[in-house]
């Protein structure tokens, strides 16, 4: 059983991702999993943010369903699906440390892909965009990050900002049914972190309303450089103590 002190943290860390979700589209994983590292055992950090984000991607996916490009992304659904059980057996079998040390060295290396991204194409996107999928979905369920190169992918294709938020939605959520199928399948819901779910899923749905009201008015110069500088910040805060401790 968790305390009351993860499950309030756990809760508001998520809510905060969630925020990030409804404001630019992306970074569920990147936002939380560095934080959550502090306090939570990696097992069950990935397969917590995993299942709520089910629900943050299933609220953009509603907002933002006529943005949909079906017919390019049917394809990196089905990829999506494939991929999740490598993610679910790395989970189940990589030792506690290695997966904290993993998780903030992709963590630092797909934020700076975020924040140094230039402009760019996608060559042979019918033939690039699935293996992106199948890669990202691997990751995603495994390590619970994997979002960022979806986005660069995206981004690539010049599709503006409801476009790729309505394809990582569709992308995502896909994955992340999958996921949760393949986490029961191998038995990784336990009772700490069912409860550790149903005490973040308010909390998430309460941060996306949020973003929705408030995104008009950010300022997106100030907001995301925040957000990075967070997570660079956690990420080598996890990977410094991994590293102390081994």
């Amino acid at each position: 059983m968790p305390d009351i002190f993860h499950v309030v943290v756990t809760s508001l860390v998520l809510m905060g991702a969630a925020f990030v979700i409804g404001a630019i589209g992306f970074g569920f994983g990147l936002t939380t999993s560095p934080l959550l590292l502090l306090i939570l055992e990696p097992q069950t950090v990935v397969i917590v943010i995993n299942a709520v984000a089910i629900i943050a991607f299933s609220l953009v996916l509603v907002e933002t369903r006529e943005h949909l490009r079906n017919r390019e992304l049917a394809p990196m659904g089905i990829a999506a699906v494939l991929g999740t059980p490598i993610g679910v057996f790395a989970l189940s079998t990589l030792d506690s440390a290695v997966l904290r040390i993993s998780i903030g060295v992709l963590v630092l290396v797909l934020t700076a892909m975020v924040v140094f991204n230039a402009e760019w194409r996608v060559p042979y996107p019918r033939i690039s965009g699935p293996i992106l999928g199948f890669v990202s979905s691997a990751f995603t369920t495994g390590l619970a990050i994997g979002g960022p190169i979806l986005v660069l992918f995206f981004l690539g294709r010049r599709m503006d900002r409801q476009n790729v938020r309505a394809s990582m939605a569709f992308f995502f959520t896909i994955m992340y049914v999958a996921a949760a199928i393949g986490y029961a399948i191998q038995g990784l819901f336990t009772v700490e972190r069912l409860i550790l779910i149903a005490a973040a899923a308010p909390a998430v749905a309460l941060g996306y309303w949020i973003a929705i009201k408030l995104t008009g008015r950010m300022n997106e110069r100030v907001f995301r450089p925040t957000v990075v500088g967070v997570i660079v910040i956690s990420s080598l805060v996890v990977i410094g103590r991994e590293i102390t401790a081994l």
